[in-house]
């Protein structure tokens, strides 16, 4: 009695097997991704999350560093004021009325070109070494609005939109983990996320 040859299996094709590990790389893939696009996201809403997730923690010194160059900037202008403008045109002035005068040989008007050119001289120096009013108003003063510290409210409105949006929890869970303040730029952008992802 002859037994039946032994029946040999049939190796699965690539049209066969193709379909399933397209499957199981796309199931992975979204595994692996904690931010899985929506096939409803739109032009406003992948800007707002690529604000969000592009978000870049300033640290107190960096603030600190712009906020001073702000007030430096601001007291050069005030210091070198219309005033100081005058002043500075007046002492070219008062040196030809004294070079008018020692050409002439008058001394009346070689007189009066020193004595406008020393008081022109030293009220210019006076306003130029001053200490303007911008350069006496605090750091704070010179923030950007974005720049400015969260408020507690404003910390209470953050941690209520993370409870309500498991994506924006994940991305503030590393913002209190960074030694970076929260600014109130960072919770415009928490609600201009939310608001493009409501449409």
């Amino acid at each position: 009695m002859t037994r039946p040859a032994p029946s040999r299996a049939i190796p699965a094709t690539p049209a066969a097997t193709g379909p399933v590990r397209q499957a199981d790389t796309v199931a992975s893939l979204k595994a692996f991704s904690l931010y899985a696009m929506p096939g409803s996201e739109t032009a406003t809403s992948l800007a707002a999350r690529r604000a969000l997730m592009s978000r870049k923690g300033v640290s107190v010194e960096e603030i600190s560093l712009r906020a001073r160059e702000r007030r430096h900037a601001a007291s050069q202008i005030q210091r070198f004021d219309r005033r100081a403008r005058l002043l500075a045109l007046l002492v070219p002035a008062a040196a030809a009325l004294a070079w008018v005068g020692s050409i002439q040989n008058s001394l009346p008007t070689l007189l009066t070109g020193y004595v406008l050119l020393a008081l022109a001289a030293v009220a210019l120096l006076a306003r130029l070494t001053r200490t303007p009013d911008a350069a006496r108003l605090p750091l704070e003063q010179y923030y950007l609005p974005d720049e400015q510290l969260a408020s507690a409210e404003d910390i209470t409105l953050l941690r209520r939109l993370a409870q309500q949006d498991p994506e924006l929890d994940v991305v503030t869970t590393a913002w209190w983990r960074s030694t970076a303040p929260i600014r109130k730029g960072d919770i415009r952008l928490a609600l201009d996320f939310q608001r493009a992802k409501r449409g």
